[in-house]
């Protein structure tokens, strides 16, 4: 039996080998609807069964001319020769194919089998390919790949992300539409890609919406066989975190060496301080009541100054395992509200108004609360002093769920920190306050860093951000 023969009675027989068959099958009714589709081709295109089918053979097909322009190919290839189609898939992926033409029987509506021959050796399909359609995916790599006309073929997840962008806007438009809003020297895809400059473990960083990336990029250009430039990739990988691990923990060893210091010299200062202070007051009523008035003024100065050094030491103790912390669930927002009533006072006297923005439904974390308020109120006391002629400090609260954190902003918009200080201020005993310590956010750092958080601060010469990141189960 012939096999035309065949495809005219034997309708659901051609199905059946069509669904197992290596190549890929469409069928198009008579008029230009999809009527079914086998996996082999549906892998390759990304679409679904469900967005194929009754749909017009345009959305699959890509052919210049309307469905009878087609049809008549179609009428015309029929068990006479292979011709050349080109498909569409749903992610922008293209292909052109050889393709027999069966007219399957006399049903009605007429239907037209295609039969793609190639499809099944596109790139799609080889292991290589599918590791490479995971690494696209991967949602820690930034992936870039442009054509040899500068057009966008590929970005990943990552890319999108940083770069504030969605693949569906960007896919085919040239690397200097996309990116025409971003400073050279923050730009990862350039143009001089394809002149075949190479990149590799290049580190730069990229701001975007108060946010820094610390990214290390790699990058190529893509060739063909005969050694032609077709094309060219960016890689990058974000390693934000990692450079503030490394700063972690050279500020946790440095935070360390102080509190092994005072821990070892804390009560050798302490009990001489207070021998001292014991008989300047003994001194000072003496004075008082021989009506010393002159000489009581400088027993009040020293007394003011081993107060001012007591409180070092404590603050230089804190830099230690802090003692009695009482670690529960807690409600950073409630934390936060029970803080207010200090910060606005403090904004008062500095004619500072302070506002609260806080994010609802937020979990809970495991936190001392009242470390957690030392936290809150000397970032948010600095904010308010940087201010110099009025002006808000917001604190805000939100969730970051793809990192299991609860962010908490404190923001002013003072003068900014200058760029060779920013690196600093987590340094013990810098300060540019004229009666500062200069351990209040060393301590902060600690307390937060305890907790397996991190604070990151971000100024661009109008303004100071401090974020902090507290991780949630």
């Amino acid at each position: 039996m012939s096999l035309k023969f065949q495809l005219e009675f034997d309708l659901d027989q051609f199905y059946n080998y069509m669904y197992q068959a290596p190549v890929g099958y469409l069928v198009i009714d008579e008029n230009g609807k999809v009527q079914a589709i086998n996996q082999l081709f549906l892998r390759a295109s990304h679409y679904t069964e469900k967005e194929l089918v009754s749909q017009p053979f345009d959305k699959v097909i890509d052919f210049d001319g309307e469905w009878k322009d087609l049809k008549n190919q179609l009428q015309y290839y029929t068990f006479n020769q292979t011709l050349r189609l080109s498909w569409k898939g749903s992610k922008g992926n293209k292909g052109t194919s050889k393709v027999i033409v069966w007219k399957l029987g006399s049903t009605s509506p007429q239907l037209f089998a295609l039969a793609f021959l190639n499809i099944h050796k596109e790139k799609h399909f080889s292991l290589l390919s599918r590791f490479a359609e995971n690494f696209v995916s991967e949602t820690s790599i930034g992936i870039i790949v442009v054509d040899k006309d500068s057009k966008l073929v590929e970005i990943s997840p990552l890319s999108c992300k940083i770069f504030n962008l969605t693949k569906e806007e960007v896919l085919n438009k040239r690397v200097e539409e996309v990116f025409f809003d971003i400073p050279d020297e923050q730009l990862v895809c350039k143009r001089t890609l394809l002149d075949g400059i190479r990149l590799r473990n290049h580190a730069m960083t990229y701001s975007i919406n108060k946010q820094r990336y610390d990214l290390l990029v790699d990058s190529n250009t893509i060739k063909d066989e005969s050694g032609n430039i077709v094309g060219a990739y960016v890689l990058f990988k974000d390693v934000t975190n990692l450079r503030s691990l490394e700063q972690q923990v050279l500020q946790n060893d440095r935070l360390a060496t102080i509190g092994q210091i005072a821990a070892g010299t804390a009560h050798e200062i302490r009990n001489p301080l207070t021998s001292i202070r014991g008989f300047l007051q003994i001194l000072k009523d003496v004075l008082i009541e021989n009506q010393l008035m002159n000489e009581l003024q400088y027993t009040d100065i020293m007394l003011t100054e081993i107060d001012r050094i007591n409180k070092l030491v404590n603050e230089i103790l804190l830099l230690g395992k802090p003692k009695h912390t009482t670690y529960k669930q807690v409600d950073v927002n409630k934390v936060l509200l029970e803080v207010l009533p200090i910060i606005e006072n403090h904004g008062m006297l500095h004619g500072v108004e302070v506002n609260y923005l806080l994010g609802s439904g937020l979990p809970t974390i495991v936190a001392d609360p009242e470390l957690l308020k030392q936290v809150f109120l000397n970032i948010a006391k600095n904010g308010i002093e940087a201010i110099i002629d009025g002006g808000v400090v917001t604190v805000t609260t939100k969730l970051d769920e793809d990192n299991k954190r609860i962010l908490v902003m404190i923001q002013d918009n003072g003068p900014g920190i200058p760029n060779y200080l920013v690196d600093k201020i987590f340094d013990p005993f810098f300060t540019t306050k004229e009666k500062g310590t200069g351990l209040g956010l060393s301590i902060s750092q600690k307390i937060i860093h305890d907790l397996g958080g991190s604070i990151r601060v971000s100024t661009k010469g109008f303004g100071t951000t401090f974020q902090i990141n507290l991780p949630y189960n």
